[in-house]
């Protein structure tokens, strides 16, 4: 009696039990195939009093990580950065007053604090892969007619203390972004007023900094970005001055100039843009070299594609990212809220060693929708991208993040690893506290 209904409920629950068993051993991929990294995003927020956390997963995705938030004292915080022996975490607040240095705890949280040290504006920090250096860029600081500073601190190896090395202060240019490169030997500054790149080698035992070489960008670069392989340079510029690329008339038949208006500067200082949608923005490229050295590639500078959908040019490039395996460049176009993305050359046969070139596609229309698969790629206008400025990659290279600090939102894209183009994640963001403004993964 109740035989066949007794026999079918202890199956289920063997079922479940059974179902519950594979998760459990399927910890490291998930149940539902999507878990943990290892890997954190940490958002600094520069009008909150901290980081916002989120834990990378391995479809690309954000979620909002247990140790989220970290509270600093610092009233915004800007950039981020570890040490390479994860022991230290140091950032420097919104206003550039103060480099704050922390223990890094096991889970990824900020430990013991372990100092705040003054310094005169400060745009850019870096660190030495060695985890023994950190360099402080000073635009501000004066010397004669001139002025910039690099400063070099070392890091106590046992307390992560920095302590500021008399004699290693370098003269420069006023430089407003660093890059170490993963050899340790070269660091790049971006200098806007003085439209260049300049290169400093590096003495890995004893941090000390030489200004070796110059390269020329501009006239308005805004940011640069090595390559996760360090083999190539590339900067990005807001201003296009050179002839737009073919073809002259593009798909809505508007015939468009021959050269790119100079709009010089406002009242303000700021850049007069060219009618919107009409030029390309330049993309210098480089190769690098042991000694800082930086070669132009051969057909730069490049440009961006026009948007299949808006027959708009991109505009206002900020910021962008490579690929950690170095096949795709990425690059964020605040004005016209879009992303663009490069295959990056490999050097074999039809292809030319750094160079990006874009991803194409086509339009196509669904019950009356058009969308393009084709670069550039929308940042998310529906879900409220406004302002998109600063880019970061997954270090699995399948998830793209876009920091839009007026949205206060992080937007996540999934990228096909076979082709490089962009599809919204779900959810299509995940918020900030307080202006976001930079991601460091680590």
């Amino acid at each position: 009696m109740g035989g066949p209904a007794l026999a079918l409920g202890a199956f289920m629950k063997r079922l479940i039990g059974f179902a519950a068993l594979l998760c459990l051993l399927a910890s490291m991929v998930g149940c539902g195939g999507v878990s943990s990294t290892g890997t954190l995003a940490y958002i600094s927020n520069s009008t909150g009093t901290g980081f916002t956390v989120y834990t990378v997963n391995t479809d690309g995705t954000l979620t909002r990580a247990s140790i989220s938030p970290q509270s600093v004292p610092a009233a915004g915080v800007k950039q981020l950065l570890f040490t390479a022996n994860g022991k230290w975490a140091y950032f420097l607040d919104e206003g550039g007053q103060n480099i704050w240095g922390y223990e890094r705890n096991g889970d990824g949280s900020l430990g013991n604090q372990i100092g705040s040290y003054p310094v005169d504006g400060a745009s850019a920090i870096a660190l030495s892969p060695n985890s023994n250096f950190l360099y402080v860029a000073l635009p501000n600081v004066p010397y004669g007619t001139q002025k910039g500073e690099l400063q070099v601190y070392s890091i106590d190896s046992s307390a992560g203390i920095l302590y500021y090395q008399a004699g290693s202060l370098v003269q420069t240019v006023p430089i407003e972004q660093l890059i170490m490169a993963s050899g340790g030997t070269v660091l790049y500054g971006l200098s806007k007023e003085k439209q260049a790149v300049v290169s400093f080698t590096i003495t890995p035992t004893n941090g000390n900094a030489v200004q070796s070489a110059t390269a020329s960008v501009g006239p308005y670069p805004t940011w640069m970005i090595l390559s996760t392989n360090g083999s190539y340079m590339y900067v990005l510029d807001q201003f296009a001055t050179a002839p737009l690329p073919t073809p002259a008339t593009i798909a809505n038949g508007t015939v468009l100039p021959s050269t790119c208006p100079s709009g010089g500067f406002d009242a303000n200082g700021n850049p007069i843009y060219p009618p919107a949608g009409y030029c390309s923005p330049n993309i210098y490229g480089f190769t690098t070299s042991s000694n800082g050295t930086l070669t132009s590639m051969a057909g730069s500078p490049f440009h961006e594609n026009y948007d299949l959908l808006s027959n708009n040019f991109p505009s206002g490039p900020l910021g962008g990212a490579t690929s950690p395996d170095s096949r795709y460049l990425y690059v964020i176009n605040q004005n016209s809220h879009n992303i663009s993305v490069f295959k990056i050359g490999t050097g074999t046969v039809g292809s030319t060693a750094g160079e990006p070139v874009e991803i194409l596609g086509s339009v196509t229309t669904v019950n009356g929708v058009q969308t393009s698969t084709a670069s550039p790629f929308d940042c998310g206008v529906s879900s409220g991208c406004v302002a998109p400025s600063f880019a970061a990659v997954s270090g699995g290279d399948n998830g793209l993040y876009a920091v839009d600090t007026t949205a206060n939102k992080i937007f996540q894209f999934r990228v096909d690893l076979n082709t490089g183009k962009l599809r919204p994640q779900s959810p299509a963001y995940v918020a900030g506290e307080g202006a976001p403004v930079w991601i460091t993964i680590r």
